[in-house]
């Protein structure tokens, strides 16, 4: 399990929003000159925020623990990138039987429904509240 110390920002429904908490590299997180948190700070003004699952209930500000499992990066990249790819290719392929224009629809036709089927998939490599954490520094 890649575990993550995150920050909840806002909870709606089952869902938290969370911003990651990316601790420095030299562990001098208070150290705002240094060069790891100026660029941490001028590439990433404001961290992301994203949804995760939140069994615990966990509230807004609270310091929380987000997991995903070890193979869900490397499925959720090969479905992301594979199915597609094969969608767009077999669209293209069936459509230009019929011609040019049919090819160029089947091959959108082929990554809509692989958008469609990877959207229902999402659930199955969504990261997790696992626990209540302790608050890491943060280059902010």
């Amino acid at each position: 399990m890649i575990e993550n110390p995150a920050r909840v920002m806002r909870v709606s429904a089952d869902l938290a929003w969370v911003r990651s908490e990316s601790p420095s590299s030299c562990g001098a997180c208070a150290g705002k000159g240094c060069g790891n948190s100026l660029y941490a700070r001028l590439l990433h003004p404001r961290e992301p925020e994203y949804p995760v699952l939140n069994p615990i209930g966990a509230l807004v500000g609270e310091a929380v623990v987000i997991g995903i499992e070890d193979g869900a990066v490397y499925r959720a990249v090969l479905l992301g990138y594979l199915v597609p790819l094969a969608l767009l290719l077999g669209g293209a392929l069936l459509g230009s039987v019929w011609g040019e224009i049919q090819a160029i629809a089947g091959s959108l036709t082929g990554l809509l429904v692989a958008a469609v089927w990877l959207k229902r998939r999402r659930t199955e490599t969504a990261p997790i509240i696992l626990r209540r954490g302790e608050a890491h520094c943060s280059a902010h």
